[in-house]
């Protein structure tokens, strides 16, 4: 069929922004979805009743469960105390008790003595060790029967505590009796000293002098500084996910969504009020709970202060929470943060058909990011350039250096972290556009799950390419094979070896899309994009890589010096480019191998299903990402940014030319040139011409005059294969024909 004028065709329509979003309609929109929100009892409950009431209920259970365990006394049998020295003593004069000079607080104090003596049963050990698991006693000391004769000896002696480590109390309790035994130690050895008639300095001729330098009032920060955080993060997501599900599934169940959509306002400004109605909630949600928590922690601070009779002001700095000023940080950085999780959780709630699907899609999202926030928790994770990247953890590792006062450290990564979050957040309001403007995903009809009925109709009813979903899932198979092949390469010692990085290639990042194409799709040729490309785009495929080159070099070393590599994964890296016999083998690993089979698979399979559902521009950019996130797992995250900026171009490449050979070109010639340059520069030979086009040898770094003569060839070529006709537009052309199978043009908006 030919195609007709392009700006009648589907995919012009697709790609046609509409008119410019009217700020009027998405205030109509905010003020009607907050009217729902605020008539929603649990909504309500959820955002301003629980926060009051949860953390002072929370911190009067803690007290109370607190007072009534610490006043119930452990209980500590004392076997064998005959053979205890009356001076000095160890136990009260009614053997009750420990003496009242080894007690340093009413903790210790609460140890209840029970004597008893050594012979009989408590002798045996099995028979201690059934009291305790039994619950009848704590602890159980044995007082050894010549201990007098060896302290008068000036012979040790040791003293076996029993305790069960598993039971709380017993732990507690031998935590408790070591303090009161290392006390009376003490007053063994000043006797000595005193019968001796020698100074205290004579056991401990070194002594240490604990000074906090850390600012009164501030010495309890740094628990505060890891748990605000957290609460920032766990309360603006539970603060957006509800009124999101409420707002879309909510309205899909109880019919009013049809209304909406037939007002005079877009579907973006639809989404655009709906989106700043989640993003108060969040806030105010994110808001009311921190406030909450901090008066109750000031509070506990009192209260402890007043129960504590030892170091009274050190446990209240401990609890007191931070000032005001931590106080204006967390608000500050609570906007990007709900910004980001209002996007993702709105884009989420689209998909669901109902309430009841829309609670589902909680747990995954609960699971992915409480890593992301359990990683800032972990000792000696410190905010750098590369954890500003990371959603959610860039976040809660810059408020807690703002909480802990390292303002030189929160000012240099604060734009690195605050740019990327809300990049983020764009990308997922944009894909919750894309939802809505999909009558198959905004009125889809609930359906019941069969798995035979499934796999009859995943093979039966095969379409030409395949989907999003199944995009996604070849991707998440790589990852996941990608990573059993690592573990077991690296018990071997084999995971630099080159074998392993042919068996990465082929039988990880290949076989799957290659598998799934043959599996799913009823045209494997034009998933994989099997054709015979135009000689233009070939030319373009060679010329790129070759202009792009001095940039690609001068990012690289950017990137590395801002995210440089550890010392064992260079000698790693190092190892394996010694294993290279000569040039060719290196250009058929690190360049030819990797061409083909990662351009078959993200390029090919990935790309295609992306293109269901989502605009040309948006699939491009998504398959590029999850190249680049690939190359951070199987190799090294330093690769992120040049593997996403490729991937964008390859994708491009793609598109524009409806075959696969441009990319391995490109993608061969790029790798190819690293590893020339890399064999070429070793040559003693080659140093005049080398000195003529490096201004650096050892990093390969072109001189300043070919990077700017870089940047504009390859920003015309850019320009020429960004405004370059693809291929599914062509006039003549027939989709899906016999030489060259393109991708639909309902699947390529």
């Amino acid at each position: 069929m030919p195609a007709g004028p392009v700006a009648s065709s589907p995919f012009a329509r697709a790609n046609d922004r509409g008119p410019p979003m009217r700020w009027s309609n998405v205030f109509v929109i905010f003020q009607r979805e907050v009217r729902d929100l605020i008539r929603d009892r649990r909504t309500l409950f959820m955002i301003f009743v629980l926060p009051i009431l949860l953390y002072p209920l929370l911190g009067i259970g803690i007290i109370q469960l607190q007072v009534a365990f610490e006043h119930k006394p452990k209980t500590v049998v004392v076997v064998g105390p005959e053979h205890l020295p009356s001076d000095p003593p160890l136990l009260n004069a009614h053997r009750s008790g420990f003496d009242a000079s080894l007690l340093e607080s009413l903790e210790t104090g609460r140890l209840l003595v029970s004597v008893e003596p050594a012979r009989g049963a408590w002798l045996d050990p099995e028979i201690r060790g059934r009291a305790i698991q039994e619950h009848a006693a704590d602890a159980v000391v044995t007082i050894p029967s010549d201990l007098r004769e060896r302290l008068d000896r000036i012979e040790s002696e040791p003293i076996p505590i029993a305790y069960d480590s598993i039971n709380e109390r017993s732990a507690i309790t031998y935590l408790r009796l070591k303090d009161v035994i290392a006390n009376w130690k003490k007053r063994v050895v000043a006797s000595r000293l005193t019968r001796d008639k020698l100074p205290p300095s004579y056991t401990e001729p070194i002594q240490i002098k604990q000074v906090d330098v850390a600012p009164k009032g501030r010495r309890g920060v740094n628990i505060w500084a890891r748990l605000f955080p957290f609460l920032l993060v766990m309360m603006s997501l539970t603060g957006a996910f509800y009124p999101a599900v409420d707002l879309c599934a909510g309205e899909k169940e109880r019919g009013t969504m049809e209304t909406l959509l037939i007002s005079p306002a877009s579907r973006a400004e639809i989404v655009m009020g709906k989106f700043l109605t989640i993003v108060l909630a969040s806030m105010m949600t994110a808001l009311l709970n921190l406030l909450s928590m901090g008066l109750t922690g000031v509070q506990l601070a009192h209260q402890a202060g007043a129960m504590t009779a030892s170091h009274p002001e050190w446990l209240a700095e401990t609890i007191a929470p931070p000032g005001l000023l931590a106080a204006f940080w967390m608000v500050l950085l609570l906007v990007p943060l709900s910004v980001f999780f209002s996007a993702i959780c709105l884009a989420l709630a689209m998909l669901a058909r109902s309430m009841k699907e829309g609670q589902y899609y909680m747990t995954p999202l609960y699971l992915v990011c409480l890593p992301l926030i359990f990683l800032t928790l972990a000792p000696g994770i410190e905010l750098n350039l590369f954890y500003s990247l990371v959603p959610v953890t860039g976040v809660s590792l810059l408020l807690r250096a703002l909480i802990l006062g390292e303002y030189a450290v929160a000012w240099r990564f604060f734009l690195p972290v605050l740019v990327p979050t809300l990049i983020y957040g764009a990308i997922a309001l944009r894909w919750a556009i894309d939802q809505i403007e999909r009558e198959d995903v905004l009125f889809r009809e609930a359906e019941r799950f069969d798995f035979r009925i499934w796999v009859r109709h995943l093979l039966r009813d095969k379409e030409p390419t395949p989907n999003g979903g199944e995009a996604l899932f070849c991707f998440a198979l790589m990852i996941t094979l990608e990573w059993f092949l690592v573990q077991s390469l690296a018990t071997s010692g084999r995971a630099s070896s080159l074998t392993g990085l042919a068996a990465g290639q082929v039988g990880v990042i290949l076989a799957p899309p290659l598998a799934m194409a043959l599996l799913l799709t009823s045209d494997p040729r034009r998933t994989l994009r099997l054709s015979r490309p135009r000689g233009r785009d070939l030319a373009l495929a060679v010329a790129l890589p070759l202009a792009l080159n001095p940039l690609v070099r001068e990012l690289g070393a950017i990137v590395d010096r801002l995210f440089p590599m550890s010392v064992a994964l260079r000698e790693a890296f190092g190892r394996m480019m010694g294993s290279i016999p000569n040039i060719y083998v290196g250009l058929l690993l690190l360049a030819l191998v990797p061409a083909v089979c990662e351009e078959l698979a993200f390029r090919g399979f990935i790309l295609s299903g992306l293109l269901h559902g989502h605009r040309r521009r948006t699939a491009i950019v998504m398959s590029a990402l999850l190249f680049g996130f690939l190359h951070v797992l199987i190799s090294l995250f330093q690769q992120l940014f040049n593997a996403t900026l490729l991937g964008i171009i390859l994708g491009m490449l793609a598109i524009r030319s409806g075959s696969i050979l441009p990319g391995i070109v490109f993608h061969f010639l790029n790798n190819g040139l690293a590893v020339a340059q890399g064999s070429w520069l070793a040559e003693p030979s080659s140093r005049p011409v080398a000195a003529w086009l490096y201004r650096d040898l050892a990093e390969g770094l072109y001189h300043w005059w070919w990077i700017v003569l870089s940047a504009l060839i390859s920003g015309a070529l850019v320009v020429n294969l960004r405004d370059g006709e693809p291929l599914e537009l062509r006039p003549g052309r027939v989709a899906g024909g016999p030489d060259e199978p393109l991708v639909a043009m309902s699947d390529a908006r």
